[in-house]
């Protein structure tokens, strides 16, 4: 059954998600932005109704799901009168800027009964899927470590004066102004995300974040954190080394998870060019035989997009639970509490 969506936010990350609801089948009815130019191109390619008002997309009872890919300051009132009207929710993370409206969202959500995932759309990477399926067979999990080091250029050497990166003397720079924050926001959360998908929600952590002087945004942090499956050593790093990684662009993102009997190794490629660059997958088994699998390149934005559709057509759930979003907001609350504090904290979820 193909479904009906509108989709709140034509900005960059929006192409994503619209060309996987094209391969979805999904009947897009509704693009809002609030800059028409944004919207138009996406209207006329898929014969949909553009507007700059929000509130006539959620109020349209002939949609059956909403798709929020705004910038995460507007997701609360979207996601709460969304819900309100009994719609499906597919929102790009992070699911909020505080882990108080985070949370507030979910709770809404579960009395609501509603179908809502935060967009956290790594856990469909085939490398990563295929992790998943083959944690059971590496035994006790002794020891993971995960990282995102991004190439953002040379930040470190001196403050930005101008652009994405620059902190006026009164607001805030374009990053915290879009994003909430840095590497952590940015970079962070979706390997947050991935903690939470390999080994259930974290209980306890430490961390030091580093933001430079007259900057408000971090661009380092490291966090030792708690889990059910053991310890797990977390780095997000902006850096200016353009040619590390596996890939050698720049982009260095890994996932290594050590077991009694086997080890399992994710090289994830950059997330915004999926139509070129894929994957790796390295598992070496229990006799030590190492088996690498290289996958084509694919969208995980496509395949997330066509999950949650199937779901909202099945009117089911699924697998990943609507918490997911509101997970990794407390867990970056907690994060920069500790790394303020200079102490290791128990992470308290409140949902």
């Amino acid at each position: 059954m193909a479904i009906t969506v509108g989709v709140i936010g034509c900005g960059n990350i929006s192409r994503f998600h619209f060309q996987g609801l094209e391969q979805a089948g999904a009947t897009v009815r509704w693009v809002c932005d609030l800059n028409p130019a944004a919207s138009k191109p996406w209207a006329e390619r898929l014969g949909a109704t553009a507007t700059t008002d929000w509130t006539a997309v959620v109020a349209d009872p002939t949609v059956d799901a909403i798709v929020i890919t705004t910038v995460s300051r507007v997701h609360k009132p979207i996601c709460l009168a969304a819900i309100a009207a009994g719609k499906a929710v597919v929102c790009e993370k992070t699911l909020a800027e505080n882990a108080e409206d985070a949370a507030e969202i979910t709770a809404a959500a579960l009395k609501a009964g509603t179908l809502f995932w935060t967009s956290y759309m790594k856990r469909f990477i085939p490398a990563v899927e295929q992790a998943k399926a083959l944690l059971p067979s590496i035994g006790t999990v002794l020891s993971t470590s995960i990282r995102a080091n991004q190439c953002w250029g040379d930040l470190w050497s001196s403050a930005p004066t101008e652009g994405f990166f620059h902190m006026p003397a009164s607001g805030s720079s374009q990053i915290v102004r879009n994003y909430g924050g840095g590497i952590l926001v940015c970079g962070g959360s979706h390997i947050l995300d991935l903690v939470c998908h390999f080994h259930g929600r974290p209980s306890r952590l430490y961390a030091d974040v580093h933001v430079p002087t007259g900057r408000d945004y971090d661009l380092r942090a490291a966090v030792l954190l708690h889990t059910a499956n053991g310890p797990v050593h977390l780095q997000a790093l902006a850096h200016p080394l353009g040619r590390s990684g596996f890939l050698g662009d720049g982009w260095d993102e890994q996932i290594e998870i050590i077991g009694t009997h086997g080890r399992i190794t994710v090289l994830s490629a950059q997330w915004d060019d999926p139509e070129h660059k894929a994957s790796v997958l390295i598992h070496e088994d229990a006799e030590g035989v190492r088996h690498e699998h290289r996958y084509a390149a694919v969208s995980p934005f496509a395949r997330a997009i066509a999950h949650f559709c199937a779901c909202i057509a099945r009117k089911e759930q699924g697998p990943q639970p609507i918490t997911t979003g509101y997970d990794v907001d407390e867990l970056i609350a907690t994060i920069l509490r500790s790394s303020a504090e200079r102490t290791a904290l128990d992470v308290t979820y409140r949902v």
